[in-house]
């Protein structure tokens, strides 16, 4: 196949799909994925589509929701080292709200030593992952997101309403440089506040690559965080500017 025919199946799988991981390009164009790349490059330059996370979406649907399975390998050992600093501010004893993104779901694993926990989230992944640690665990139920392997919608904010977490661990798609936290999903963005609403303290893991990033769902600003766990300074403490109020 030429490179221009490459080029326009790349634009066909993404119009029927709207967005693809380079592997996969690569496996339904029959070409290496250092082919991809390139091509992909190429179509970014003219505004055709827009490189995230570890795929590709088409420039009309950059506020579309990426799946977990293209997040989920983007940035991992930065997430790795939010995970484990995350669940270290987890204690025997507490009852932790766990969101589903990808970050949060790795602190499943570190998880292990902890004693008399009880867990709570909307990821169904996290259940099957906990192995031997000494917790009891409650799934929200709610309509099943596929892309993100996550429940949501009103009966998952429901059963939130009627828990009281102690901690909540949460993460997003985008963090302004003024604090103000939003992600492309909507009915997880709805769930998340309801969470907020449910726990006592607040945390948000997020990497320097979401700094800097406006989504079209507004969460809540930093002044509704209590602790930040980050990869890097954040922009407001270098400023030292104020939350608003």
């Amino acid at each position: 196949m030429g490179q221009q025919d490459r080029r326009t199946a790349i634009l066909e799988v993404l119009n029927r799909r709207n967005a693809a991981s380079i592997r996969e390009l690569a496996a339904l164009v029959y070409a290496s994925e250092a082919s991809v790349r390139r091509d992909v490059a190429a179509l970014e330059e003219k505004g055709m589509v827009r490189r995230v996370y570890g795929g590709v979406l088409l420039s009309r649907c950059e506020n579309t929701v990426v799946p977990l399975a293209m997040r989920d390998g983007e940035h991992s050992a930065q997430k790795e080292k939010l995970a484990r600093q995350a669940s270290a501010l987890v204690e025997d004893g507490d009852t932790i709200l766990l969101d589903a993104s990808s970050t949060v779901r790795r602190m499943v694993k570190y998880l292990a030593g902890k004693k008399n926990l009880t867990i709570i989230t909307n990821n169904h992944r996290i259940p099957g992952e906990l192995g031997a640690c000494d917790a009891r665990v409650y799934c929200t139920g709610g309509e099943y997101v596929r892309e993100n392997h996550a429940f949501a919608g009103p009966a998952a904010e429901a059963f939130v309403r009627s828990i009281w977490a102690d901690k909540l661990f949460f993460s997003s798609q985008g963090v302004t440089r003024e604090g103000e936290i939003s992600d492309f999903s909507e009915r997880e963005t709805s769930l998340r506040r309801v969470m907020l609403e449910r726990a006592g303290q607040k945390i948000c893991l997020v990497d320097a690559s979401k700094i800097g990033r406006q989504c079209v769902f507004q969460l809540c600003g930093r002044e509704q965080v209590d602790i930040f766990v980050c990869d890097c300074e954040l922009p407001w403490e270098r400023s030292g500017a104020q939350p608003s109020p």
